[in-house]
C-alpha cells in the first residue's frame, strides 16, 4: 500500500544556520489492510513521514510510493486524486469552527465535487458510523474533545480513503476519551479495510491499536516489525525507553540499590515468554541447580493480546551454580542483570 525507498528530506534551516535533514535513508512497506504505528521522540521524524503520504511534501532523495503512484512524479491532477485516497485526522481536530458537524463531514466531499444530493446520505451514513448522528447541527465548539475527534475521523473517511493517517490524533484527548477513539479506529480498519497509519509518541497507542510498529529516532527507521516482537525484545535504547516508560517493569537504579541493600543473592531480571510459564521454568530450573530464587520485582502487562514483561529475582546460592542457572534460563529467555 505505502513504500518508501531510501527516503530522505531536508529543510531549509532557520536564518543564518544549515538545513535540517528531517528523513535519512527510510526504508519501509506498509502492508495493505495494516495498522501501523509509528513511534518516536519530538523531532524523529514521525510527522514529516506522515506529510510524504499524502504528497503534502516531496521527498529530498528516494522514493514514495502510494497505491502503485511515485508520489513525486504526480502532476497536480494525480495529486489531487492521491490526497483523495488518504484520509487524515489531527491532534487540534482541524475542524471548521463556522460550519456545523455536517458542514465539516461534507466539506470534502463538496470540494471533490459531490452535488448536494449526493453530499447528504453520505453525511448521514458517516455520523451513524461514528456515533454523532444527534450531534449533525451542533457547531465544533459545543463539542467535547472526543466528539470533534469523531468528527474528523468522519470527515476523514467521507470519500472513501483507502489509507487513513492519523498523526499524534489521540494526544490532545483524556485516557478513556483515547480509548474510544482507539475503538471507534479498530472498527474503521476492520470493517471498511482502511489501512491505518499511526502517528504518536505514546507507546500505549500504538500497543493497543497496532498490527506492526516502527520506531523512529534522528530520521531513520532504527526497528519495526510486529508490536509484541519489537516491544517485548527491544534493541534499541530508544525502543527499551518506550517499553520502561510504559511497562515499568525493570527497577531503576535506585530501586535495585535498594533491593541490593535487602536482599542478598545476584540480581537478574528475566523477560516473560508468550506462554506466560516462565516463572514455573524459572523455578524448575533453579530446583535442578540448587539455587534458591526470590522474585523481588517486575510487572506483566499486555501487547497484541499476548503476555509482556520481566521478573527479578534475587538468585541466592553456590556461585558456580547461580551461574548455570543464569547460563540455563538465557537459553530459554530473555536475560538481563541489573547494573
Amino acid at each position: 500500500m505505502i513504500s518508501f525507498r531510501e527516503v530522505g528530506k531536508t529543510f531549509p534551516g532557520p536564518k543564518g544556520a544549515g538545513p535540517v535533514r528531517a528523513l535519512d535513508g527510510v526504508d519501509l512497506e506498509i502492508e495493505e489492510g495494516s495498522i501501523t504505528g509509528v513511534i518516536g521522540w519530538s523531532g524523529a521524524g514521525k510527522s514529516t513521514l506522515a506529510r510524504l503520504v499524502n504528497a503534502l511534501a516531496l521527498p529530498t532523495e528516494g522514493e514514495v510510493w502510494v497505491r502503485g503512484h511515485h508520489t513525486s512524479s504526480l502532476g497536480e491532477r494525480g495529486l489531487r486524486e492521491l490526497r483523495g485516497e488518504v484520509g487524515m485526522i489531527f491532534q487540534q481536530f482541524g475542524l471548521l469552527s463556522s460550519r456545523t458537524v455536517t458542514g465539516n463531514v461534507a466539506y470534502p466531499l463538496r470540494i471533490a465535487g459531490w452535488s448536494r444530493e449526493r453530499r447528504g446520505p453520505r453525511v448521514t451514513e458517516l455520523l451513524e458510523f461514528v456515533g454523532l448522528a444527534d450531534k449533525a447541527r451542533q457547531y465544533p465548539a459545543r463539542l467535547s474533545g472526543g466528539q470533534k475527534q469523531r468528527v474528523g475521523i468522519a470527515r476523514a473517511l467521507a470519500t472513501s480513503p483507502s489509507v487513513l493517517v492519523a498523526d499524534e490524533a489521540t494526544s490532545a484527548l483524556d485516557p478513556e476519551t483515547t480509548r474510544e477513539v482507539l475503538a471507534l479506529l479498530r472498527r474503521v480498519n476492520r470493517e471498511l479495510g482502511t489501512t491505518i497509519l499511526v502517528i504518536t509518541h505514546e507507546m500505549e497507542v500504538v500497543s493497543s491499536l497496532c498490527d506492526r510498529v516502527v520506531v523512529m529516532a534522528d530520521g531513520r527507521v532504527i526497528e519495526e516489525g510486529t508490536v509484541h516482537a519489537v516491544f517485548s525484545a527491544p534493541r534499541e535504547d530508544a525502543t527499551r525507553r518506550f517499553v520502561q516508560g510504559a511497562l515499568r517493569d525493570r527497577p531503576g537504579p535506585e530501586t535495585v540499590a535498594r533491593l541490593r541493600r535487602r536482599f542478598p543473592g545476584r540480581l537478574v531480571t528475566v523477560g516473560v515468554g508468550d506462554d506466560g510459564e516462565q516463572e514455573a521454568v524459572t523455578d524448575a530450573l533453579a530446583a535442578h541447580r540448587d539455587v534458591r530464587t526470590v522474585i523481588v520485582y517486575g510487572g506483566i502487562s499486555e501487547l497484541a493480546e499476548r503476555p509482556v514483561g520481566s521478573i527479578t529475582y534475587a538468585l541466592e546460592g553456590d556461585p558456580a551454580a547461580v551461574d548455570a542457572l543464569v547460563a540455563d534460563l538465557a537459553a530459554h529467555a530473555r536475560v538481563e542483570e541489573p547494573a
